[in-house]
């Protein structure tokens, strides 16, 4: 019965949190929809931040053990040589897809909570998500160096954090680029499209940093 009840309030946060934000959702809300009460919340969770790490664990957590088995993989295949860059990328995307499709009808559910942990704004949120997260990007951004020795730690680190931004759009506009429910494309078409461009923009070659000159003053600005 306890497990029952975690798992039902598991369920609806992770539902409210994805539609609504996590600011936006009260505890309340979410007592009132999975039919408990606020105690069994503190029992199980503790706090609402505590819930919120637990739905993202729950998550998040299969996500990235996956991406860095299939990264595990892929260098021991490699050996000595570095991993393509996208080889690389396939294994820190696909993940994110391959649990969508095995959640059925509420993999539109995750694919909008994976969505909103990349664009909330509110700092329990985006610190949840990032300590979650953050040991799996250093990893992959070690693979992309050991692929393009030629660009600096931080420029690489920079480009990981606009692929997971594009990631994050796709995942939490999925019905636009037609991910939704009776979409136009197939998940598996999307995914390799954010590869491809993923893969161009990482390995694009870095531009030269344009000095500003002391004193400068904007375009427009009066004498």
């Amino acid at each position: 019965m306890a497990i029952d009840t975690k798992e039902r309030i598991l369920d609806v946060a992770e539902r409210l949190f994805a539609d609504s934000g996590f600011a936006t959702t009260s505890l309340r809300d979410i007592t009132s929809e999975a039919g408990v009460n606020l105690a069994s919340v503190n029992y199980h969770f503790g706090s609402k931040e505590g819930l919120l790490s637990a739905v993202l664990h729950r998550r998040i957590g299969p996500v990235n053990e996956r991406r860095v088995a299939r990264l595990d993989e892929i260098e021991r295949f490699k050996g000595q040589d570095a991993a393509k860059v996208d080889e690389i990328l396939r294994a820190f995307l696909t993940p994110p897809f391959e649990l969508r499709a095995e959640l059925g009808v509420r993999g539109a559910t995750f694919t909008r909570l994976m969505g909103r942990v990349h664009t909330e704004t509110n700092d329990e949120f985006r610190q949840s998500f990032v300590g979650q997260l953050s040991v799996v990007v250093a990893r992959f951004t070690q693979a992309l160096q050991r692929a393009l020795p030629s660009l600096e730690p931080t420029e690489l680190s920079t480009r990981m954090w606009f692929l997971i931004g594009s990631m994050a759009y796709t995942m939490m506009w999925g019905e636009s680029v037609g991910l939704g429910e009776g979409g136009t494309r197939d998940p598996e078409t999307v995914l390799e499209s954010l590869i491809e461009y993923g893969a161009a923009g990482i390995s694009a070659p870095a531009r030269e940093p344009v000095p500003v000159r002391a004193g400068r003053k904007s375009r427009g600005a009066g004498a």
